[in-house]
């Protein structure tokens, strides 16, 4: 323990707060209203005169021949003055219902009523058995008519529990838990023998729940949660518990989930298990709580006192909601924030990264209790903290701060987003930072960003004053500040200033996170997120508008990203393949397509295969499995530096490299053309590309004839024979085809094979496929009519440039279409795909493959024939076909 002056040391008593106490339950030994204390006259006289009112509804229902016999019984008994807890139990819960008009009624006068006339331990036996009395209306009839229309049946199960846990239950824990200790003894004896089974063990509990041995019990068979509707028993459970050890016997079952995260029962777990109710609470956050209950339950959370508290609730700083609540906390509890935080700032988590900010927005905020508090820390913390403290560059003085930041408009930041909790922005010296005022302003300004607009000439004046490394993991911790925040319901600025700050780094996280996007809950963020990228316009953010288009799952974020697409080409005068060239990143490789790593005394070399999967060579040029780890000879700076830069390498290159080697793959197959000049400039000389060009055949289109190369490793050209060639400046040059080499393939294989040159997709190897003359002379093919393929395969089409059709009947898509050389290529199948869920169906049966001569959905509108496709056009529809068909053969 610290020694420091009472006056500074944290509260270790969990304190109630006013705003909870109308939703706390009772319990044994805590605060009940006066009126709690005894049964109510008023409510007792008013069940005493609806049951006259009622007696013979009731008895109706009770002489129904398809009650249960042993309900009836006790419930007409009851009627005649023969009481017994289960007789009471059915007539409540009959009476009730006739009365509401509903089975599932209750009313809390029927706990003062059986009090005041049976006495306290009579009532608590009816409640033990009250909640097994089921009514069933026929029909699904909820009301009581002249002629009875319910039959009375037991279940163990505790359903809704619309009596044990609901206002009757709780009137019911109230009187007992302000009951005397006679009261409360006879009671304890009167239920003990109604514990039979698990639902009647729980409703006891729950009444009193300070019998931890029968709270115990329950904990070792906690309830079944199957829904929302029937988690009366976890909340019934969560409203007993008061101990730590019963947490631990709950284990994995110990987390609130839908319907358990009502006021009452946080408040009502808080209150009984106190620190022990951190954990629990913690795993929760994890759950799909509403922003509201996730914001209560981080409220909750931090009003715990008790350094493991503390800590588990910054092991949460990366939750949504839970930053306002830790900030509070601090507040709270600002010695142990002092204690605790530096240490919660160690490493290069987002969570360390937010409590480093939370440390120093409190350190700034509290230079009073800093002084008194600092010299009683221990070493270790101490040590912590001027780590912490010493990683923040000196602030600049007035007159080095830039001018559009020495004032403000004078509504500063918003609350979620304190200039001193924030990273500090560098000038472009990276040796002074930003003071925090100036922060502030900076903050105030960026709450005008737009992708859409520049900033304005001052402000931007401002941001090229500033470091731009520094700046942009800036702009990225001000969007996740906000995000963790719960302000994520409105898409706002937060996210937009990222257009003015962010970098190529900012561009990658926010297309990952665009990539990864689940499904439409929240799609609005990634959908912003599309639009910063565009803003910030680097061919880095472009290729990530690229990746978005051709890999996020949800469609209205790959149509986006495409729209955006087309408008970045579009300005800069170039066509979508074109800006593909120019996109694709060179990743640091330098000029030989690779990258040098050294470790001190050894050195490797890094290049990549025909799938641009990097390979290691060591400095003898021999190939090694994957690059070593760090060795206790290596530097130990720059032998990990390597090791991280490799791993990073090829993060980045796998999230490229196949979309690269089916846009060479596509190229050739659409017989895409390049100039000779861009060929060389985008293509041979690009780091990475590098490592396709040379593995392929190419075509150069001159004056004369198509003249067929490869590039060599030196980056020279050679012809079939291996002679040099000297590839003119003008002309066009594309990937050849099978079709177009003829009778010289088997020649280029051989040139392959002896330099052992692996390609990247089938060029040589290639299929070549012709229509005969009479599919050449009609518009319908039927080569794979009847073939039976797994619908994965038929998708997969999709990849290929194939689009599924107009929805008919019930949403159903039952073709795939090609658009082709101005044509449409239609592929019939069936049942067809389910417009919400399209892999629904397991199999698909193929039919005709007809062409029409437009983008038509109704291929009969205009004629077409196979024969009007080129060589190419048609060898490519036919090998799609086969493989498809082929699939069901070896599937």
């Amino acid at each position: 323990m610290v020694d420091l002056p009472p006056a500074l040391l944290d509260e270790t008593v969990l304190v109630i707060p006013d705003a909870w106490l109308e939703d706390l339950l009772p319990r044994r030994g805590g605060l009940v209203p006066a009126s709690e204390t005894a049964p109510r006259d008023e409510a007792h006289a008013a069940v005493r005169e609806s049951l006259e009112a009622a007696r013979p509804i009731v008895r109706g229902v009770l002489e129904h021949r398809g009650s249960a016999p042993e309900l009836a019984d006790a419930g007409l008994a009851y009627l005649k003055g023969e009481a017994t807890p289960l007789g009471a139990a059915v007539v409540a819960r009959v009476e009730t219902m006739a009365r509401a008009k509903s089975r599932f009624a209750d009313d809390p006068g029927w706990a003062d009523f059986l009090a005041a006339e049976h006495g306290l331990a009579f009532a608590a036996c009816a409640f033990a058995e009250i909640e097994g009395v089921l009514p069933h209306g026929d029909g699904g009839m909820t009301v009581l008519d002249e002629e009875p229309s319910y039959v009375l049946s037991w279940t163990g199960d505790l359903g809704h529990a619309h009596w044990a846990a609901s206002r009757t239950g709780l009137r019911m824990r109230a009187l007992l838990a302000a009951a005397g200790d006679d009261a409360r003894t006879a009671a304890v004896e009167a239920v003990t023998g109604h514990r039979t089974d698990p639902a009647r063990r729980l409703i006891v509990s729950f009444l009193m729940p300070d019998r931890t041995e029968w709270v115990d019990e329950c904990c070792a068979e906690p309830p079944k949660r199957l829904s929302y509707t029937s988690s009366a028993g976890a909340r019934m459970l969560w409203c007993s518990l008061s101990t730590a050890e019963q947490v631990e016997r709950l284990g994995d079952w110990a987390v609130l989930e839908c319907g358990e995260w009502y006021p009452d029962v946080l408040y009502t777990l808080v209150d009984g298990l106190g620190e022990a109710a951190a954990p629990v609470l913690a795993r929760s956050l994890d759950g799909d709580a509403e922003p509201a209950d996730r914001r209560r339950i981080a409220d909750a959370l931090a009003r715990i006192p008790g350094d493991r508290p503390f800590r588990i609730m910054g092991g949460c700083l990366d939750k949504v909601n839970v930053l306002p609540a830790m900030e509070a906390m601090i507040e709270r509890f600002p010695v142990r924030a002092l204690r605790i935080l530096p240490e919660l700032s160690t490493g290069t988590s987002r969570r360390s990264a937010l409590a480093a900010g939370l440390l120093n927005a409190h350190l700034e905020g509290n230079p009073g209790l800093v002084a008194a508090v600092v010299p009683g820390l221990d070493t270790q913390t101490r040590t912590a903290l001027d780590a912490v403290q010493s990683r923040r560059a000196a602030e600049a003085s007035e007159d080095d701060v830039p001018k559009a930041l020495r004032k403000g408009g004078g509504n500063g930041p918003p609350r979620w987003a304190p200039p001193a909790a924030l990273p500090q922005i560098l000038l472009r010296d990276r040796a002074h930072a930003l003071p925090s005022a100036a922060t502030g302003r900076l903050v105030e300004a960026l709450s005008k960003a737009s992708p859409r607009r520049a900033p304005a000439r001052a402000l931007r004046d401002a941001l090229d004053a500033l470091d731009p490394g520094s700046l942009a993991e800036f702009g990225w911790s001000l969007f996740e500040r906000w995000r963790m925040s719960g302000e994520a319901t409105r898409i706002g600025w937060a996210l937009a200033q990222l257009s003015w700050t962010g970098d190529d780094e900012i561009a990658r996280r926010l297309g990952g996170m665009a990539r990864s996007w689940p499904g439409q809950v929240g799609i609005q963020l990634p959908l912003k997120a599309l639009d910063v990228l565009s803003g910030i316009g680097t061919d880095v953010a472009v290729l990530q508008l690229h990746l978005v288009a051709e890999k996020a799952r949800p469609k209205r974020l790959k149509r986006r990203a495409g729209q955006l697409l087309a408008q970045v080409a579009e300005d800069r005068g170039l066509t979508m393949d074109q800006l593909g060239d120019r996109i694709v990143p060179d990743f640091g490789l330098d000029a030989d397509g690779g990258m040098t790593l050294g470790y001190g005394s050894r050195s490797f070399k890094v290049g990549f295969d025909e799938q641009l999967k990097p390979v290691v060579y060591d400095a003898k040029g021999t190939l090694r499995k994957t690059l070593p780890k760090p060795g206790a000879k290596d530097d130990p700076e720059t032998a990990p530096a390597a090791h991280r830069a490799f791993t990073g390498l090829k993060k980045d290159v796998r999230t490229v490299a196949a979309d690269q080697i089916r846009r060479m793959e596509r190229a050739m197959a659409e017989q895409r053309r390049w100039t000779t000049e861009d060929f060389r400039r985008l293509l041979v000389r690009h780091p990475l590309l590098w490592h396709l060009v040379r593995r392929m055949v190419w075509l150069h289109h001159g004056d004369g004839g198509p003249t067929a190369f490869r590039v060599a490793e030196d980056r020279t050209f050679a012809d079939v024979n291996d002679a040099a060639l000297a590839l003119p400046e003008s002309g066009e040059v594309r990937i050849a085809h099978p079709v177009h080499l003829g009778a010289s393939v088997p020649v280029w294989s051989e040139v392959f094979a002896d330099y052992e040159i692996l390609q990247p997709f089938a060029q040589l190897g290639r299929p070549v496929h012709a229509f005969t003359d009479r599919e050449a002379a009609g518009d319908r093919l039927d080569r794979v009519t009847d073939a039976v393929v797994g619908v994965g395969k038929v998708l997969g089409l999709e990849r290929h440039g194939w689009e599924r059709g107009t929805p008919q009947d019930a949403g159903i898509q039952d073709c795939l279409t090609r658009h082709l050389a101005g044509r449409t290529i239609v592929l019939g199948v069936t049942p067809g795909f389910p417009v919400m869920s399209p892999a629904e169906w397991p199999e698909q049966t193929l039919g005709s493959v007809w062409i029409t001569g437009s983008e038509a959905s109704d291929v009969r509108r205009t004629q077409a024939t196979f024969g009007e496709l080129d060589a190419v056009e048609a060898s490519e529809l036919l090998l799609a076909l086969h493989t498809l068909a082929d699939s069901a053969e070896t599937g």
